[in-house]
């Protein structure tokens, strides 16, 4: 019997559609089809297109899960996945009917797509899939202010805390929420290590104009563990300039590290002092509660149901967000 590729993959994104986010779907789902089914020897393979590489990386590495366990249970059968980069086709018939509003709303989410490329923002990030409780509602607070109102609300807004704790996840959040309203919002996110390299390049290369074009004229700068820089005299003489100009111009400066200001040594208190001017917002490890809903959460973008007394013992045994994905990571794998 032969496989009818849209209708096997329309169900596919029907089941992937209540696994997660709107945003989520609209940003990545949409962009794939079925390019190809084989079948050799009993086995049947499924070619996976994707709109881009950037879409293909991914679907491929965070949704591999949930679009696998639903094409199972769609042919009634074990398949292989294949991802590949191809557009689906379109008749031109087909394309003729499209409406303008249609037309718009794609343009609008490929737009999306390369902006969060651009500007390094991981888009599975979001606001909507961040767990909060007591432990980090002040931030999470914080974050979606600066997002509704870039450069007036905090500036700058520093988020500290533990390993694994959801600096890094609200960070993007913000970004996200920024590139979603305008795609071209000048924005980027880096650690402090790229932030080092690019400048060690610049010297190296004698290109610190361009170095200084790429940063200084940003709407937005998000720098993932801050305190890296630290020690490194060159760099903190660079990141206090462009510090500087970005506030200076309505930029919105946004940081995370692992302790608060006044205890990273070998910070030179110029930059301490402008950490401390604006504000600085802590995440604590998460409780009971948001341990269960980080498994929840989780459990349910790879295609995974787990019940209630099973993540409860998940959570008595590990502790830690990052853990935890490990682990139900492995458990798809088993």
């Amino acid at each position: 019997m032969s496989i009818s590729k849209t209708k096997t993959w329309n169900s596919v994104l029907e089941s992937a559609k209540v696994l997660v986010s709107p945003a989520i779907f609209s940003t990545w789902f949409t962009q794939t089809h079925i390019d190809d089914i084989k079948k050799e020897g009993g086995r049947t393979t499924i070619y996976v297109g994707c709109h881009s590489t950037y879409v293909k990386s991914t679907i491929e590495g965070r949704y591999f899960g949930i679009i696998q366990k639903a094409l199972r249970k769609e042919l009634e059968n074990k398949c292989d996945l294949i991802f590949v980069v191809k557009t689906s086709p379109v008749k031109k018939s087909e394309s003729e009917k499209l409406t303008p509003l249609f037309s718009q709303k794609k343009e609008s989410e490929d737009s999306l797509i390369l902006s969060l490329a651009k500007s390094q923002i991981r888009p599975s990030y979001t606001f909507s899939n961040f767990a909060v409780s007591s432990t980090n509602q002040m931030a999470w607070a914080a974050a979606e202010a600066v997002s509704n109102n870039l450069g007036d609300a905090y500036n700058p807004l520093f988020i500290w805390g533990g390993v694994g704790v959801g600096k890094t996840h609200l960070m993007n959040a913000i970004g996200y929420s920024i590139l979603k309203n305008d795609s071209d919002a000048k924005i980027m996110f880096c650690t402090a290590e790229i932030f080092t390299n690019d400048i060690v390049e610049g010297i190296r290369s004698k290109r610190t104009q361009h170095f200084r074009s790429k940063y200084r004229k940003l709407a937005g700068l998000f720098i993932d563990d801050i305190q890296f820089i630290a020690g490194k005299d060159a760099v903190q003489e660079e990141f206090f300039h462009t510090f500087n100009a970005l506030v200076a111009s309505g930029g919105q400066v946004v940081l995370t590290s692992d302790k608060p200001p006044h205890e990273i040594a070998k910070l030179e208190e110029r930059l301490r002092s402008r950490f401390q001017a604006g504000l600085i917002v802590d995440v604590s490890q998460p409780d009971f509660e948001l341990r269960c809903a980080i498994i929840q959460i989780k459990s349910k973008e790879k295609g995974l149901t787990i019940p209630m007394d099973l993540v409860k013992l998940i959570e008595v045994n590990i502790d830690s967000p990052r853990h935890i994905e490990g682990f139900l990571i492995s458990l798809m794998s088993v």
